[in-house]
């Protein structure tokens, strides 16, 4: 598959629902900045991955801070907490490690289709469209990570689902 780089200066970006991954990568200067990986491009963001995500996340109504608090509400409190940025458009990502780190990449499960074995610290990450990508971590930890972001996923997608069959069900009762 042929992947479309957009090598211009892109200062901002907001994450879609075709975004799979965001990679930190050091400029030329020294800066640190992202490699956003999407469906049919890769574009280059001069932003850090954990700037991507908070400035997300009030572009879809809500700030990244209260988006880890419902996280934590809803699953416990734990370390690197997936962030549902929009259940509507399946946006659900998780850090693959401190999400303060430049180093941290942060990953889209709803694109995740497995995580394959390197070495023992090292994995490689495959995505819906046969893309993959390198990252150090063990498959076990990086599968917790996924596994978590699923089950959050899962439960918030079927809260959406029950709501809008409960508006359903009372709209055909007007009806009838």
């Amino acid at each position: 598959m042929k992947y479309k780089i957009v090598h211009d200066k892109v200062e901002e970006y907001f994450i879609k629902s075709d975004t799979m991954a965001i990679y930190p990568f050091i400029n030329q200067w020294g800066a640190v900045c992202a490699e956003v990986y999407e469906k049919d491009a890769i574009i280059l963001v001069e932003k850090k991955p954990f700037r991507i995500i908070k400035d997300t996340c009030p572009y879809y109504g809500s700030t990244y801070d209260g988006k880890k608090e419902a996280a934590r509400i809803n699953m416990g409190r734990m370390c690197f907490a997936p962030i549902m940025i929009d259940t509507k458009l399946d946006i659900f990502f998780f850090p693959t490690q401190s999400p303060r780190k430049d180093s941290c990449i942060w990953l889209s499960q709803p694109h995740i289709e497995d995580i394959e074995s390197i070495d023992h610290k090292n994995v490689r990450v495959i995505f819906s469209n046969g893309m993959d990508l390198p990252i150090e971590s063990t498959r076990a930890a990086l599968r917790g990570k996924l596994h978590r972001a699923a089950h959050y996923r899962s439960v918030l997608m079927y809260r959406t689902a029950e709501k809008e069959r409960e508006r359903l069900r009372s709209r055909d009762l007007i009806l009838t």
